[in-house]
């Protein structure tokens, strides 16, 4: 019941903010939205074209200029489905790097809302840094199944 509810959310907060201006590949992308007025946006992606078990997170300039990217084994990415209990929902994903940084990209919303809020919490050495909260109504999401295919590739590397 909670999968139905949050895959009919994802498809509820579809717009056509910056879907495809990161991942290589329309219909990869598994989270994105803008900042600053639209000025810079984010993407997570199911990098399946790339060989192994992949995925990529991508932080830019709307103009197209690439601020940080992480490009990783699934297996590797750690994530929160939330619990579904009470009338929040929320799921988050983390891409670490070798240098002790943490980029976790996150979607909440209360239950029954339309409307889904989400962003970026930096974390270095485990310590938050940053919070950045995504442009009102820019978020699309559909971490629900990308954290399933997260957990396949940790269940059967």
């Amino acid at each position: 019941m909670k999968r139905a509810f949050l895959t009919a959310l994802a498809v509820m907060t579809s717009s056509a903010a910056t879907a495809g201006a990161y991942c290589e590949l329309d219909g990869s992308e598994m989270f994105s939205c803008t900042f600053n007025g639209g000025a810079k946006g984010v993407e997570v992606c199911d990098a399946f074209w790339m060989d192994g078990d992949m995925a990529s997170y991508g932080f830019f300039k709307t103009s197209g200029e690439v601020e940080k990217e992480i490009i990783t084994d699934k297996a590797s990415l750690l994530y929160d489905e939330g619990t579904g209990m009470g009338t929040m929902m929320s799921e988050s994903v983390t891409f670490q790097t070798e240098d002790g940084y943490g980029y976790e990209v996150y979607w909440w919303a209360e239950q029954g809302d339309a409307e889904v809020s989400g962003g970026i919490t930096v974390y270095k050495d485990g310590s938050e840094i940053a919070d950045l909260s995504c442009d009102p109504g820019s978020v699309q999401q559909n971490l629900g199944a990308f954290i399933m295919m997260i957990n396949n590739a940790q269940v059967s590397p």
